[in-house]
């Protein structure tokens, strides 16, 4: 397999969303990748089309892990499969595409396609997925995935009119939205779906995406009882049972005996 024709080329190709072999490490931990195949080195590349089956590529690290996202924000050695994610922030994902023909072969990769999966739902870690297949590649696709995290619940927005493809031979190329749903044609020299083998006409799908935290529902106040006011206290009013009219009669009649008998006193 040849490396890039030229110092340019290949740093190109290295300023682009790559991630050195410092920091594979993390690769593993948190992405998935599939299905099971044979898999290649560096030095010694596939006997025929096959797609990112290289275990040992000197800029991207293990192959079968395609897709690394990262904050559009930072350097291209932040590129992982895990990524703590904040509201409002601009994420890119990119996806690495290589047909790992040796070179002498004259193999080229037909209808190739890339496809990157956002989820619609939202949580607190979110998977998405890339894809990458082609007509004539065994297997006909591949594909990985990379987890996006946050403390809170939160969605990805897919940025309309953000992707693009970078290969040795072309730089920034508009691609069809297309690459979020039913995937979309990628090449070597344009989205041709050809791809030659060897790393010289390898090359990238970025999209990217915005990160909504969901807000945190403001709870209800329980609303206080209102106290009901105490009845008001009645007037006291006079005593009038049987007893105090007792009383008063017998009074009355004590009062009316002590007149009469001073009346028939006088009378005598």
């Amino acid at each position: 397999m040849r490396k890039f024709k030229s110092t340019k080329r290949f740093g190109l190709l290295v300023a682009l969303p790559i991630i050195g072999l410092a920091g594979t490490a993390a690769v593993y931990a948190a992405g998935t990748f599939g299905p099971s195949r044979p898999t290649f080195t560096w030095a010694n590349p596939a006997s025929y089309i096959t797609f990112n089956s290289i275990t040992d590529n000197p800029t991207w690290g293990d192959e079968r892990q395609l897709l690394k996202v990262r904050d559009a924000s930072q350097s291209s050695s932040s590129n992982s499969t895990q990524t703590q994610v904040s509201d409002n922030e601009e994420v890119l994902l990119t996806v690495y595409f290589h047909n790992n023909a040796a070179t002498y072969l004259n193999l080229t990769a037909t209808n190739t396609r890339v496809k990157i999966n956002l989820p619609t739902t939202a949580g607190t870690m979110l998977t998405t997925t890339g894809y990458i297949d082609a007509d004539n590649a065994n297997p006909s696709e591949v594909w990985s995935t990379a987890d996006l995290a946050s403390s809170k619940p939160f969605t990805l927005a897919y940025e309309a009119g953000s992707a693009k493809l970078y290969t040795n031979y072309v730089s920034g190329i508009a691609l069809s939205d297309n690459v979020v749903t039913s995937g979309t044609l990628v090449g070597s020299n344009g989205p041709d779906g050809r791809v030659p083998g060897c790393s010289q006409y390898s090359g990238y799908v970025t999209v990217k995406a915005k990160v909504h935290v969901q807000p945190t529902p403001t709870p209800t106040p329980t609303p206080t009882p209102t106290p009901t006011p105490a009845p008001a206290k009645a007037a006291a009013l006079p005593n009038t049972g049987p007893g105090d009219v007792f009383e008063l009669f017998a009074g009355a009649t004590g009062l009316g005996s002590v007149g009469h008998f001073l009346v028939n006193r006088r009378r005598r």
